[in-house]
C-alpha cells in the first residue's frame, strides 16, 4: 500500500537518490536536511516512515528518534547509518527504531525494508484498533471479561470493521444474540443508519414475507391501499437483525438468498427489482448444521450466511462475569427506581446464590432476578430471599461430606481429582468460609466459585 516516507539527511545526493526509489515505489514522499526539519515536518504531515540519518547537524537522529516516537500520530523510524555506524544504529533499535539501512543503501534493500516496516505497522493498527474496540465493547453493553465473553467481544468488533459482512450468531435463548447484533451495528459504519429486528418465528410464511419483502397494491386480501414498504427497505443503509432464522420457511430461504447474492429483491405482487444496501445478521437457537443434513435449511443460504459465526456462550459457563453483570442490573433498577446510588448493593451470600444458580434462562434471567432484588430491597445489601431463585443449588458440602472416602477416591490421582481434593479440604478447614478459603488457595473468589461449579461443590 503507498505510504507517506519522510527521508531526513544531510546529503542532498542521499535524499535525492532515496526519494527516487521511494516514489518509484508508489509512495508519497518529503525530505529534511536535518532532524529539527523532519521533527516539525511530522508533527505538521503525519509520515508512515522516517527515514532517519544519525550524523546530521542542528539534530542529529539519535536526538530527533525519542522526539518522533513520542509525536501522537508516532511514525516508524528507519535509521540511515554507515558501515562503522552500525553498532550505534543496533542501539537507536533498542530506543524504538524499526530497522536500519545501510550506506549506500540499494533499491532492494530500501524497497525490502519499507515493505517490512509497513506490514509491521499495519499489523499493530489493526491490533490496536481491534483492542480499543474490544475496550469500547467492555465499557457498552457486552459486559464480561472472562475468556468466553473476550473472544465474543474480538468477533464483534473484527466484523464491525467490515461494512456488509453477514454474520450467524448462534446460542441459547437468552444469552444475548440481539445486544451482540446491535453491538456489531453500533460499532460499524452503518451505525448512523437504521437497525430493524424481525423474529422469523413470530409469524407464519406469508405474513413474514408480506413483512420482510413488502407488498404491492392488490397483492393479497386485507393488504393495506397502495401496498407496504418492508423491513428489508426500512432497513435500507443499516442493518437487518432475522432472529431465529432457523424457523424461516424453505420458500423464503431461496428469497433470502437472492437478497444475499444480488442485493434485490421483489415486493410480494411487484415485478420490479429493488436495490437494497444493508448488512443482514442471522440469529439461531438451533443447530442449522444438524438442519442442512436432514434437509430443512437451504445449505447455500446457511454457507452465506455462515461468513463469520458468533457462539455466544450461556451464562452458566461463564460464571466469572455474574457478579459484574449482576452489579450492572442491579445499579440499572435502582436507578429507575429511584434508589439512591450506590444504596442497594450485594451481599456476599446473596452473590454466592447468584454464582451457584444454574441460569436455565441466562442473562435474561439475571436481569429478571436483579430487577425484583432492586424492588423488594430499595437499601442496604440485596439477601438471596430478595433474589426468588426457584432453581435451589445443592446443599453446601458438610464436613461430613468432604471426609467421605466415596467423594475423594485416593486411588486416583489425576490433577483434576487431586484439585477437588485440595478445595474440599481447605473448605472443611474454614468452616465453608468461601473468602478465607480463596485467600489460602491463592485465588480470587470468583475464580474458586467457577471451581466449585465445576466440581459440584456447593
Amino acid at each position: 500500500m503507498p505510504a507517506h516516507i519522510l527521508i531526513a539527511d544531510d546529503e542532498e545526493q542521499v535524499r535525492s537518490g532515496l526519494a527516487k526509489i521511494c516514489r518509484a515505489a508508489g509512495h508519497l514522499v518529503s525530505t529534511a536536511e536535518n532532524g529539527q526539519v523532519a521533527l516539525d515536518l511530522a508533527q505538521r504531515q503525519e509520515p508512515d516512515v522516517v527515514l532517519l540519518d544519525l550524523e546530521m547537524p542542528v539534530m542529529g537522529g539519535l536526538e530527533a528518534l525519542p522526539a518522533l516516537k513520542a509525536l501522537p500520530s508516532a511514525p516508524s523510524v528507519v535509521i540511515i547509518t554507515g558501515f562503522s555506524e552500525v553498532s550505534t544504529a543496533v542501539a537507536a533499535m533498542r530506543e524504538g527504531a524499526s530497522d536500519f539501512l545501510e550506506k549506500p543503501a540499494r533499491r532492494e534493500l530500501v524497497t525490502g525494508v519499507l515493505d517490512r516496516v509497513l506490514r509491521h505497522r499495519a499489523v499493530l493498527r489493526e491490533r490496536n484498533g481491534l483492542r480499543r474496540a474490544v475496550s469500547a465493547l467492555h465499557s457498552g453493553p457486552m459486559i464480561g471479561h472472562s475468556e468466553a465473553m473476550v473472544r465474543v467481544q474480538e468477533h464483534i468488533a473484527r466484523v464491525a470493521s467490515t461494512p456488509r459482512t453477514t454474520v450467524l450468531i448462534g446460542g441459547e435463548s437468552g444469552v444475548g444474540k440481539e445486544l451482540v447484533a446491535r453491538a456489531i451495528h453500533d460499532n460499524s459504519v452503518r451505525k448512523d443508519g437504521p437497525f430493524v429486528a424481525l423474529n422469523c418465528a413470530a409469524l407464519a410464511a406469508p405474513l413474514l414475507e408480506a413483512e420482510l419483502f413488502g407488498y404491492e397494491s392488490g397483492a393479497f386480501t386485507g393488504g393495506l391501499t397502495g401496498g407496504k414498504e418492508g423491513l428489508l427497505a426500512a432497513a435500507d443503509g443499516g442493518s437487518l437483525l432475522l432472529d431465529e432464522i432457523g424457523e424461516m420457511a424453505p420458500e423464503l430461504q431461496a428469497k433470502l438468498l437472492r437478497v444475499l447474492q444480488e442485493r434485490t429483491y421483489r415486493r410480494v405482487g411487484g415485478n420490479r427489482d429493488l436495490a437494497v444496501d444493508l448488512r443482514i445478521i442471522a440469529s439461531t437457537n438451533r443447530d442449522l448444521t444438524a438442519m442442512v443434513e436432514e434437509g430443512s435449511f437451504r445449505e447455500d443460504l446457511f454457507y452465506r450466511l455462515n461468513v463469520l459465526s458468533i457462539e455466544v456462550p450461556p451464562l452458566r459457563s461463564r460464571a466469572e462475569d455474574i457478579p459484574e453483570l449482576a452489579a450492572h442490573f442491579l445499579e440499572l433498577f435502582a436507578r429507575e427506581f429511584g434508589h439512591g446510588e450506590g444504596h442497594t448493593h450485594l451481599s456476599e451470600l446473596a452473590l454466592e446464590h447468584l454464582v451457584r444458580h444454574p441460569w436455565p434462562g441466562n442473562i435474561r434471567e439475571l436481569r429478571n432476578t436483579m430487577e425484583r432484588a432492586a424492588l423488594l430491597c430499595p437499601g442496604a445489601a440485596v439477601s438471596p430471599e430478595h433474589l426468588g431463585l426457584t432453581h435451589s443449588a445443592a446443599p453446601r458440602t458438610t464436613v461430613a461430606a468432604a471426609n467421605d472416602p466415596r467423594l475423594l477416591p485416593l486411588t486416583d490421582l489425576s490433577l483434576k481429582s487431586m484439585e477437588e481434593a485440595l478445595i474440599r479440604r481447605v473448605l472443611q478447614e474454614t468452616a465453608g468460609n468461601r473468602s478465607q478459603a480463596a485467600r489460602l488457595l491463592g485465588i480470587n473468589r470468583t475464580t474458586l466459585y467457577n471451581k466449585l461449579r465445576t466440581f459440584e461443590i456447593a
